[in-house]
């Protein structure tokens, strides 16, 4: 058969289109799912640009701590597929095995980051192979706190996530209670719970807050609240029907992981002065409008006497 005829042969099925339609949606988008870990970043806006600069700072820090990534796809995986789509006959159900085939392998590949779905705006979750994302979260902050360059616009904060589960009080007792041992068993330390939820209504902030402060107490008595000054944060970001879990230690410290704001501290200390200065000179300013009612207040004292002494 030639060319011509088998491409138009295909173009005019019916059920090819449908194939090929579902075969680069599955290839276009992945979604959250249940024990995944990686990298919770919001945006202003702009996901698509989120999306990359998280892909170029991820990829940039990765290779300075464990060396670039190398592909996964053994030689043997690649001339199965090839053979798969070059061999066979010229009937469409070797054309819809051969499609098959390749989603299968698409599916399957794996890399050191990837983008997956998280179906809430300016929210973006890229998953990591890694065993211990926070430990290049870490090192990310601390080279945006000492050279003073977040090498982003976009991404607001990037935070480290190390436990991924369903949006319900069980899943998360449960998740929690083994990620818990690792921080919280051995030796007493203060924590904090910081909590945020979007386009979910049914965990409560007080009933999540209670339930995991207990975990937390069951782990090591010595285990004590601090809002100010927390040692380790415990980090709950529920997203939809999945709940993100992690630890950071001197996670308000580090300015909540905003790059931005690690990256320029003398503008916010400049901000802050300002501010403080303007709060200075409105309190001036009502001192001097105060002393000013104050004299008056006494100048037409003194003129009442001297006019009640003039007259007797």
């Amino acid at each position: 058969m030639e060319p011509s005829v088998k491409k138009a042969k295909m173009t005019n099925n019916q059920r090819f289109k449908q194939n090929k339609k579902k075969y680069y949606q599955s290839a276009r988008k992945q979604y959250l799912e249940a024990g995944q870990r990686g990298f919770f970043a919001t945006c202003n806006m702009n996901e698509k640009a989120c999306v990359r600069e998280c892909y170029n700072l991820l990829n940039h820090y990765a290779d300075e701590l464990y060396g670039p990534e190398k592909p996964q796809d053994s030689p043997k995986k690649q001339e199965e597929l090839e053979g798969a789509v070059g061999g066979g006959d010229d009937d469409d159900d070797d054309l819809e095995a051969a499609a098959a085939k390749c989603r299968e392998s698409l599916s399957q590949r794996k890399v050191r980051f990837q983008n997956m779905d998280t179906g809430t705006t300016n929210c973006v979750f890229i998953r990591s192979l890694l065993d211990d994302p926070v430990t290049l979260g870490k090192h990310i902050i601390q080279d945006i706190t000492t050279t003073g360059k977040s090498m982003s616009r976009f991404v607001l904060r990037l935070v480290p996530i190390e436990v991924v589960c369903r949006a319900n009080m069980p899943d998360i007792v449960n998740a929690a209670g083994t990620l818990f041992d690792k921080y919280f068993l051995k030796e007493p330390t203060s924590y904090g719970i910081i909590f945020n939820h979007r386009y979910n209504q049914q965990i409560k902030r007080d009933q999540i807050i209670i339930q995991l402060a207990d975990l937390v107490n069951s782990k090591n008595v010595g285990n004590k609240v601090d809002l100010q000054k927390a040692k380790k944060s415990i980090i709950v970001e529920v997203l939809r029907g999945w709940c993100l879990l992690s630890v950071i230690d001197n996670y308000l410290g580090c300015k909540k992981f905003n790059l931005a704001e690690l990256a320029n501290p003398s503008e916010n200390k400049s901000n802050s002065e300002e501010d403080s200065k303007s709060e200075k000179s409105l309190e001036e300013t009502k001192e001097d409008e105060y002393t000013k009612k104050a004299s008056e207040k006494s100048d037409s004292q003194e003129e009442n006497k001297s006019s009640d002494s003039a007259d007797s």
